[in-house]
């Protein structure tokens, strides 16, 4: 297979740390701030911003940075006409090891090529599958949820979603071992993703090393899987993208389809992961609400939603939206220049880390009226608040590297919600204090995990 030859010296050159003639400041030695984002990351961004502007430098989790808080910022960066700001060294820190070889990992024309590999599984026709196979099983598990003591709902339905993605994504039998210890892998990699010690040694248990042989085994497996599903007229992504070729119509090899699946089936999985869960809190609070989308969703269908029914779902959808607004799954874009450019008047140098703060952008008090606030009426028609600034709203990106799965997330979204408001009315339980903290990074989710009483309604 041949393979595209492209000017990519710039991925070994290091980080420029040189940001001193920028305004801004690295906050406390080393750590910066780090764990004041931890703990309030919208607070910290709106001070320095009153400090320093919407251009600045900054410092946190061992890296000095720039921060470009404004959509003007999110729009240069994603459609990034010069091709400047490279996705794949802007998040090379952190998920270099665990995400290597996928979408979000490759910069410019490689991009372009590589994007092919998943035209089809995301056409209409594929979707429509998608629907009718994943509601059984969204059905089969949710009526089991009111059996637990203690149900939380952040890890049920992470386990749905690993299921749905074995069977959707993968072709997979749900109940088989080497799904139970596939689902295990993915597991131990995103917690080794998220280990402060990136060291991998044997012996010591090391998350980080765990995480590593979950990566291992899962290329493993993965590079086994493509040939299998070359060989057969499946219908599931595994098997559309082993067949997509490149520009000289030659197969991808295993071993990049694999990598591929990878880096698809996990972003898939935890970002929707976070959106269900931050949706679920706030509907269980805002009663209001859920009462409002279940009607809609009751009314749309009787036994699952169909694909053509996701699109007349208004108020699923503004909650859907606002949802992402208060918590993008995706909390800041990050990207590295390839050489020197001007940003909002300001020289920054080539290798210089940038990122743009969605979580915080999406709550501009420039852009939303009390952007603080649960309000999904704020995207309905009349209002339409996103639509001052064609980026102030932006959870999946935009240009080249614009979410290619953003239409299915939104599909599973409905589904899994439609199943649940249609069969259980959710409350907290007894004295729980609302709103419980959140943890912002890398997905939003409560601490807690949200625990719910599910209250059977048929």
């Amino acid at each position: 297979m041949r393979q595209q030859v492209i000017d990519n010296d710039y991925i070994h050159r290091p980080d420029n740390r040189r940001l001193d003639h920028l305004p801004g400041d690295y906050g406390k030695p080393l750590i910066g701030y780090t764990f004041a984002m931890l703990k309030d990351p919208f607070s910290v961004f709106a001070d320095m911003r009153a400090r320093y502007g919407d251009v600045y430098r900054f410092n946190s989790t061992f890296q000095r940075m720039l921060i470009v808080s404004h959509p003007d910022f999110v729009k240069l960066l994603t459609l990034d006409p010069e091709q400047i700001f490279s996705p794949r060294m802007g998040y090379h820190g952190p998920l270099k090891d665990f995400f290597k070889g996928g979408l979000l990992m490759r910069d410019f024309g490689e991009h372009r090529v590589h994007r092919r590999i998943m035209q089809t599984a995301f056409k209409t026709d594929s979707m429509r599958r998608y629907v009718e196979q994943m509601n059984p099983i969204i059905a089969s598990q949710a009526n089991d949820w009111s059996q637990q003591n203690d149900f939380r709902f952040y890890p049920n339905i992470k386990k749905l979603l690993l299921d749905i993605g074995a069977n959707v994504f993968l072709g997979l039998d749900m109940d088989a071992d080497e799904t139970v210890k596939l689902n295990q892998s993915f597991l131990d990699m995103m917690a080794g993703s998220l280990a402060l010690i990136r060291k991998d040694w044997p012996g010591l248990g090391l998350v980080y090393r765990k995480g590593m042989n979950g990566r291992r085994e899962l290329e493993r497996f993965f590079v086994d899987l493509v040939p299998k599903r070359r060989a057969v007229d499946g219908t599931d992504m595994a098997s559309y993208f082993a067949k997509e070729t490149d520009d000289n119509g030659e197969l991808f090899s295993d071993e990049v389809v694999a990598q591929h699946l990878i880096f698809l089936l996990l972003a898939a999985h935890d970002t929707t992961t976070s959106v269900l869960t931050m949706t679920c809190s706030f509907l269980a609070h805002h009663t209001d609400w859920q009462d409002r989308v279940r009607e809609e969703l009751a009314s749309a269908a009787d036994n699952g939603l169909a694909y053509d029914d996701l699109a007349t779902l208004t108020h699923t959808e503004n909650l859907f939206k606002e949802v992402l607004r208060l918590h993008p799954p995706v909390p800041q874009f990050a990207r590295r220049t390839v050489k020197d450019t001007e940003i909002g008047g300001h020289h920054v140098p080539a290798d210089t880390l940038l990122q743009a703060p969605v979580l915080y952008i999406q709550r501009m008090e420039e852009f939303w009226t009390d952007p603080h606030n649960f309000d999904p009426d704020r995207f309905a028609e009349g209002r339409e608040e996103h639509k001052k600034h064609p980026f102030q709203w932006a959870p999946f990106g935009g240009g080249a590297h614009k979410c290619i799965g953003l239409h299915f997330a939104n599909m599973l979204f409905k589904c899994a919600l439609g199943e649940v408001l249609t069969r259980y009315r959710i409350e907290f339980p007894e004295g729980y204090e609302y709103p419980s903290p959140i943890q912002h990074f890398p997905f939003a989710k409560p601490v807690d995990d949200l625990p719910l009483r599910l209250v059977p309604l048929r």
